[in-house]
């Protein structure tokens, strides 16, 4: 027999989260209906509600245990300590990556343990920071075969090798937002398209009129041509493979895309490919201090390029270490006459 306390259904969310905090909930044993009410199981009765208590039968609830769980039990089984085992892990596909610490056998037995409870066929290890102009990321193989994975998003596949090329978890919501940012029938250019972060959004849920993706890293833009042949979408895109400001382009562009730190060094080649009333979205490292400046700082400097810019929309994407932040930035531009 279990305790319950019976509470109106309108009641329940707020007395189970009092119930919660005082550790007073049963989570082995499921909440019951009673007409219009509803007896939450409790460890014990709290004094203010014995008139509200019951005795019942209990339900079992079944406790699901996370990968964490199930890898550390495996881990202290083997003399592993607990505090090495990490708590957090992104998943690519059919991979995951740790941060992993302690010696390499160690290292694999919980790499090994958690491609079993997750599910996935190979784990990676975090070695430092992304490198170079080409974002290269620094992860090891520690268990499984590796290769390309296959991870979907937003009903997008992203074809791509988890060693060799960037894919951040933390940029999720602006590749979501690819999907109903308006650009049917529009003229694109991406200068830094990756694996195609953006355009495969754009090329698939907005039918966009022009493609055409830069990108300076071989590797990636062979994973950009295999994203979209997944996608079915590589009649929509044109790849050029090269750095973005040597591009010779004949016609202009109603939205230039400028996914990377390094958008600012770029902005001229984009003002010289903007058509007039066009959208350029720049993504910046901007630090704390500068956060309330930096777009006027730069609808100066674009104005010494005869340009005008209007500020269309800004918002922080995310942290990026102490005092700097990620930031997205829209400008709506015109060729000053």
């Amino acid at each position: 027999m279990v305790d319950y306390i019976l509470v109106d259904t309108e009641q329940a969310d707020q007395t189970i989260r009092s119930l919660r905090k005082r550790n007073l909930l049963r989570t082995d044993s499921k909440i019951i209906s009673r007409g219009s009410r509803v007896g939450i199981p409790v460890r014990e009765i709290p004094l203010e509600m014995k008139d509200k208590a019951f005795r019942a039968d209990i339900i079992p609830r079944h406790i699901s245990r996370s990968p964490y769980e199930i890898v550390t039990e495996n881990a202290t089984a083997n003399g592993i300590p607990e505090e090495i085992v990490p708590d957090k892990w992104i998943r690519y596909g059919d991979s995951i990556v740790l941060n992993l610490t302690g010696e390499e056998s160690t290292q694999r037995k919980i790499a090994e343990s958690y491609a079993g409870s997750v599910g996935v066929s190979s784990v990676y290890r975090v070695d430092g920071k992304i490198k170079g102009i080409i974002r290269e990321p620094t992860l090891t193989l520690v268990f499984g075969p590796g290769g390309p994975v296959t991870h979907l998003e937003n009903g997008i596949k992203y074809v791509f090798d988890p060693s060799m090329i960037m894919f951040s978890p933390g940029n999720v919501n602006e590749r979501v937002s690819m999907k109903g940012f308006n650009a049917s029938g529009k003229r694109v250019l991406d200068m830094f398209a990756g694996i195609g972060y953006f355009s495969l959004p754009l090329a698939k849920y907005q039918n966009p009129s022009v493609i055409k993706c830069c990108e300076i890293n071989p590797v990636s833009a062979d994973y950009l041509r295999k994203s979209a042949v997944a996608n079915k979408l590589l009649e929509k895109i044109n790849i050029f493979i090269g750095d973005s400001r040597l591009l010779k382009s004949d016609s202009l562009y109603d939205i230039i895309l400028m996914g990377n730190f390094s958008s600012t060094a770029f902005i001229v080649k984009a003002l010289s490919l903007i058509d007039n009333g066009g959208l350029i979205v720049m993504h910046h490292l901007v630090s704390k201090e500068r956060l309330k400046t930096v777009h006027a700082d730069m609808i100066r400097r674009i104005s010494r390029f005869s340009y005008s810019a209007k500020l269309v929309d800004t918002h922080i994407v995310k942290s990026v270490g102490p005092n700097y932040y990620h930031v997205s930035t829209t400008f709506s531009i015109d060729r000053l006459q």
